[in-house]
Parts: C-alpha cells; structure tokens; sequence
C-alpha cells in the first residue's frame, strides 16, 4: 500500500528513470570508438589474455599514462562476460549510475526528496553523461567515485561517525586510481568551501584531516606497488623516449602537475575560457540553467550566509572548472566530474523557481524551449543528411515517450516542472536517435573494426600487425584470437598469415619487395572527428581513406 502511494506521488519521475535505462542500455552494443575507448579495451583485453593485473601495455610495449583501476574493473568484467562492447561499458556504467544514487542521496539530505529526484534526472539526461556511458572511458567512474566521496565525506561531518570518513577516503581513493590526485579537487574545494563560508574552523582545522590523508594513501597502495614493479623497478626500459623513467613520480607528478604546467612528456595547449562554453553543450540541456542557478545562489549569500543551505557543491563546480580552465591540457569530457554538483545546484533553481524566482520563469521556459526545438532540428537535419538504416524502436520509444508525457502533463507537478520533463524526454529521444541511427551509420566506418570481424570470420588465427606502434586499436580489441606482432623486417617470413594495413604500411610492403596480394579493401573514417563532408552521404565517399587486408605469399 505504502509503496504504491510512494509510485503514484513519484510516478513521472520513476518513468523518466525508466526511460533513462532503455536509452542507456541502447549504448552498451554499440562498437567502442577509436581510438581512446579502443585503446583501454586493448589494454583491458591483454590484461584479460595475460591474467597480469600489475603490467599495463599497449601495442605490445609499456604503457606508462593513466591508472590501473578501470582497466582492472573491465578486465574483471570480461572474465565474467567475455570480451565484448558490453563488458567493456557496463563496469563503468554501473559505477555512473552509482554516481547517480549518490547525487540523489546527497541530495535528499541536504535539500529534500523532490530535488533530489530532479538532481539525479539533470545529472542522468546530461548530454556528456549520456555519450561517456556510450563511449566509455575514465568519466563515468570518476563521476561516480567522486560524488560517493563527496557524500560521506558529508555523512561524516554531520554524524561523526568514522566508517563514513572510511568510506569517503575509500571513494577517493578509486577516484586517484583512476586518473590521477587531481581527482581530489572537486572533493577539496567543495570541503574547503563549505567550511571556509560556514565559519567552521573547528572541523576545517581537525587533525582527522591528516588521518584522512593517510587512508587515502593505504588505499592507493595497489596502484603505487604496481607502477613501483612495472617501471620503477626496472630502469632500463624505455619510456617515453628515455629510460629512468619513474611510473611512481609520473603518477604523482608528470600526469598531473606537469601536464597542468604543461612540462610533461604528453602535453596540450589550451584556451582560457574553453570549460566555460563547453559546459554550453556537454551539460545541455541544463549548461545555461548551470549559470544562472549559480548566479542566484552566489548573489543570496554574497551579503549573508544561509548556514543551512551547503556549498559544497558551488565551490566543488566552479573552483575546479576555474582550476581547469588555467590548465594547458583541456578536453571536453573533464567537466562530467562535476556534473553531479552541477546538477544538485539546478535542481535546486528548478524546484524554487515558481516560488523564489518568478522573474525567470520566462527565461527559463524560453531557454528550455528553444533548446528542445533546436535539438528536434537537429536530428531531423541528421536523419536526411546522413540516411541510417531504419531502426524502428526508435519510433517505439518515440510513441512511449509521447504517453509518458500525457501522464506528466496530468499529473500534480507545477507548469516548470512538467516542462522539465517534457525537455528531458525531448532529450532523451535525441539521445535514441543517436544510439539506433546515428552512431550505427557511422560506426560502420570504423576499418580496423570491420576488418577484425573479416578475418575472423574467414582467416582464423592468422590476423596479424605490423610492429611499429600505428594505432590499430580497433583491429585488436575486436580480434578474436590473440593478435601477432611482427617486424617489418620479418614479414616475408610470415607465409599465409593476414595484415591489416594503412596506406603508408602498405606502401612499405611495396618498398620492402614483400610478395603479398590484397584480400580485401576496407573504406575508413575516424568517427572521433567527424565532418560535414563525412556526415553527408552524398560526399561522404570523398572523405574516406582506405585500409586493406593483406595475405602474404
């Protein structure tokens, strides 16, 4: 009785939930993208393959750049499931939807149920938050990792109970292990922030802090012992061009300061404001609610702090965004980390707005509006211009969502609110369209991928590379049998076995007088970088290159 009352007072919010799973599930089949998620599934594969959870390699060499702990979570997974797109994604999705029950329990307790419910569905409909559990990489495990330390974190402070503070250090720590201690600003700057505003000097100055620092560092000590036996231990291998390299000081150093200074060995450039638009996009369709909902909160307590509310989550978003932003080394998905703050400040706008805000309300439906309108043109513009296969359960789900939105415009929910779920099934209908016939047109263009499954299907056994480091990542992952590595001296000894080649390899056979014949001729496109040319398929044959499959005589 008791939970079919909680289903009908909620009942708009668990659809939209339910809806958010099928669109989530719709990515985990499709073909991972070369070359980031491409080259961790190699690594996950061969760490999978090797059954050696302490060495990270790629392309048959040490590979010296991110932590272990996604690659061990995916390298587990496909013990348990096989090698596939679906163990590959799901540890990393189920460590996001973790994020998202960690949002909404943040949420609760620091604001009530009703934005907590909204938080969790801002931070799940995000349009970053969608594609990382579609292409997955490091985000969605930082995502989930950093917001779950982030509420214990919170749990302790309020309860004082140490296993709260074991948790947080716990969370932390999975965040360090899976990219870096720069995971810990957001976590940082929300508690220092918090503290700092609310005057709490008294907690800002507990020596827990120090006992917190050293969980933190008795967690890490599986990734410290790893890198101390992969590189440290061994100084005469070859890293980055040099040898002497340390895995422990680039752990601690090189991939995070120095690519904040930009003097490590993998370097960027970067522009000042580049986090600030693309929050624009990456969190659409909630980036310019983001701005707004952080102005109202920054002006109501510029002049007196409401000690009720928390800022944990104003500080951890634009601290972090600021610190990044004076980074060299900057790219789009840095932000979904504080996606979830991000998220439980605009739900908390949205939730008030009727009653605190009514001069914006005519900002917010425009902006939600034009939004929701620009994205229907959008994937129209897309579905003539790039012509998919018809997948017909993008219109099933296109008809559910249109009596999902009859039973939320009958429900009790004020004006705002209903529009919120009208814009987050817009949304997610986009994100549909995309996973049934958008990524499914262009995925098909992925070469080392459709030559993998060639010679898997019909030279078993045989698929080999040429040894010198191309990033065939694609070809790899979705080999079956274990991939042979050969020198490009060697070649002509490798008699009926198959190599998979791009145009300048094929023209080192040439160079090399290898006796080989063409088996077959692949069309490629690397669909990270799309372009107009490519996306139309009326010119999209003028945009490709070709790979090919060779048979040595």
């Amino acid at each position: 009785m008791l939970n079919n009352l909680r289903f009908r007072e909620n009942k708009s919010y668990f659809l939209v939930f339910l809806l958010i799973l099928i669109v989530t599930i719709l990515g985990l089949s499709l073909d991972l993208i070369n070359p980031d998620a491409a080259l961790y599934g190699t690594i996950s594969k061969t760490i999978y393959e090797n059954n050696d959870f302490i060495n990270l390699y790629s392309l048959g060499y040490d590979w010296l750049d991110k932590p272990h702990l996604p690659f061990w979570l995916t390298a587990i997974s496909f013990k348990i499931f096989g090698v596939s797109n679906f163990a590959y994604k799901i540890p990393g999705v189920l460590v996001f939807f973790l994020g998202i029950w960690m949002t909404y329990k943040f949420t609760k307790e620091n604001y009530n149920k009703k934005t907590a419910f909204i938080a969790a569905i801002i931070l799940a409909t995000a349009t970053h938050s969608v594609i990382s559990n579609f292409d997955v990489r490091a985000e969605p495990y930082l995502t989930g990792f950093i917001i779950a330390s982030l509420y214990y974190t919170d749990r302790f402070l309020k309860l004082n109970k140490f296993y709260y503070l074991i948790l947080a250090c716990l969370f932390s720590a999975f965040a360090i292990m899976t990219k870096g201690i720069f995971a810990l600003i957001p976590i940082v700057f929300a508690l220092f922030g918090e503290l700092v505003v609310k005057q709490n000097w008294k907690q800002l100055l507990n020596p827990i802090w120090f006992i917190a620092a050293f969980l933190i560092i008795i967690f890490i000590l599986p990734e410290i012992y790893t890198l101390y036996i992969q590189f440290d231990l061994h100084p005469e291998k070859i890293v980055f061009d040099k040898t002497n390299t340390s895995g422990i000081k680039f752990f601690f150093w090189d991939s995070q300061f120095g690519r904040f200074f930009n003097t490590a060995p993998i370097k960027g450039s970067g522009d000042k404001f580049f986090f600030f638009h693309t929050i624009l996009w990456a969190f659409l369709p909630w980036g310019i609610l983001f701005y707004i909902a952080s102005f109202f909160k920054i002006k109501q307590n510029i002049k007196k702090v409401a000690k009720k509310q928390e800022f944990y989550t104003i500080f951890g978003s634009l601290f972090t965004i600021l610190i990044f932003s004076l980074s060299k080394f900057q790219l789009a998905h840095y932000t979904n980390i504080v996606f979830p703050f991000m998220a439980i400040i605009v739900a908390d706008f949205i939730f008030k707005l009727e009653k605190h805000y009514q001069k914006s309300l005519k900002s917010y439906r425009v902006i939600l509006w034009f939004q929701n309108i620009l994205g229907l043109l959008l994937i129209t513009y897309l579905f003539f211009i790039i012509k998919p296969e018809i997948n017909y359960f993008f219109f099933v789900l296109l008809i559910a969502s249109f009596f999902l939105f009859k039973v939320i415009r009958n429900s009790k929910e004020n004006k705002s609110l209903k529009l919120f779920f009208f814009s987050c099934l817009i949304f997610l209908n986009i994100y549909s369209f995309l996973f049934t016939h958008f990524y499914p047109t262009i995925l098909e263009y992925q070469g080392g991928v459709t030559a993998a499954r060639f010679v898997n299907n019909n030279y078993a056994n045989k698929g080999s590379l040429i040894d010198n480091k191309q990033k065939h990542f694609g070809f790899e992952f979705y080999l079956k049998e274990p991939l042979k590595r050969v020198d490009s001296l060697q070649i002509s000894k490798e008699k009926d076995r198959i190599f998979f080649v791009d145009k300048n390899e094929y023209q080192l056979l040439l160079r090399h007088n290898i006796n080989f014949k063409i088996i077959k001729e692949i069309d490629n496109f690397r669909v990270s970088k799309i372009n107009s040319k490519f996306l139309n398929s009326n010119t999209r044959k003028t945009a490709l290159d070709k790979k090919y499959l060779v048979q040595i005589k």
